[in-house]
């Protein structure tokens, strides 16, 4: 199994705050794979409420970030994907894999 596969399942914490940050997820992901050059969609303030809400908070969920090219940065106050560093392959197959997850709600139990 991938570290992305094993990291996207970690992401869990009751069904539906699951669905929600496999879904924040995706947004991230597709965001940076479709606009890799906008700063706005590389750069996520990790003290953000709805961001720990939704992704920051959960098992896993800034680790599976970090496995998709996500760096901590300005002293752990962000996750930034360097522009230089950005891997379309990599994000589309982690996008991929989390719609997978979220369309077919294969969670593992802890």
């Amino acid at each position: 199994m991938s570290k992305i596969s094993e990291a996207s399942l970690k992401v869990q914490d009751g069904n539906d705050r699951v669905k929600r940050a496999f879904q924040t997820l995706l947004i991230y992901i597709r965001n940076v794979a479709k606009s890799p050059d906008e700063e706005k969609f590389r750069k996520i303030r990790l003290g953000n409420p709805k961001f720990q809400e939704r992704v920051g908070n959960l098992k896993g969920g800034i680790e599976f970030l970090e496995l998709c090219g996500f760096e901590r940065s300005e002293g752990n106050k962000f996750l930034v994907s360097p522009r230089d560093k950005v891997d379309i392959r990599l994000l589309n197959y982690a996008g991929s894999f989390v719609k997978f997850c979220n369309d077919k709600s294969l969670l593992r139990s802890s």
